[in-house]
Order: C-alpha cells, then structure tokens, then sequence
C-alpha cells in the first residue's frame, strides 16, 4: 500500500461510512501543467484540458476535487477533494464530493505517461480521466476490478 493510499484511508475514517478498499491521489488530467507551467499558452492549454475533464466526470454524474483522491469501498466509486501539505502529505479529507454504486462505473483503466499515470473511468456513459502516480493508480484500479467483480 503507499502513503497517498493510506493517507486517504487514514483521513476518510469517519467521513466515508464504508471501508476503503482502495485508494488514490489524482487531479483532472492538465490541472498539473495548468498549475505549474512557464507560458501561458501551456497554462490555458492544462486548464483546458481539466476543465474538459470535469465535464466529463459532471456527465458521468461524478464531482472531482483539485486536488482530490478517488476510493472504492465494497459498494461505492467515491471521489473527495484533499487538503495536501507543502510536502505532498495528503493531511485532510475536506469533502466527499460524490458516491455512485459500483454498478454505474464500467472501467478503470490507468496507462503511463511520461512520468506520471492517466487513469481514465467510465460511468454512466461517460468518461473522464485524472493524473497522478502510476503505481498508485494501478493499486487503485486492481482493488477496483476486485470489488467489481464481488459486487
């Protein structure tokens, strides 16, 4: 398990009333370069592309948080937004955003890009994707196939 992962555990606990089964630090996909980037062509090209994927998580009936963490417990896909540290700690769960029954999310899927992981999830119809690290993501999208396919 890494440290995001129980860190998120960690801060749910009395705010998710079902146990995590897994767990994962993400931001919409862009919001990174969005944040960080030296030109401003970059900046609105991240910014747009996070935006593009709020919509996507809005149509599938998801809420996302920048930065947020995505959960699965034995019945839910929970999405929350974080309160993180200057060191990258995640130290607080602010909010839980959304909870939608296993049975509306069809697919989690996480692929390397660069240095960082791309985890695209289908709900609903819909998809979306977010970025973070990829080993986390891979943990996350394994305890999801599980829960998935006990449910």
């Amino acid at each position: 398990m890494s440290k995001h992962q129980d860190q998120i555990v960690a801060a749910a606990k009395g705010k998710v009333d079902e146990e995590l089964l897994g767990a994962a630090f993400g931001k919409p996909r862009g919001a990174t370069t969005a944040a960080v980037s030296g030109g401003l062509i970059a900046t609105e090209a991240g910014a747009r592309r996070a935006g593009s994927q709020g919509r996507g998580a809005d149509a599938a009936g998801i809420k996302l948080g920048n930065p947020g963490a995505v959960a699965v417990t034995r019945t839910r896909f929970v999405t929350m937004e974080v309160g993180v540290s200057m060191g990258g700690q995640i130290k607080e769960i602010k909010e839980v955003l959304s909870t939608v029954p296993l049975a509306q999310v069809d697919s989690v899927e996480v692929k390397r890009m660069g240095l960082a992981g791309v985890m695209e999830i289908s709900a609903n119809g819909s998809s979306f994707k977010l970025e973070g690290k990829v080993n986390d993501m891979r943990e996350f999208a394994a305890a999801f196939d599980r829960a998935k396919a006990a449910a």
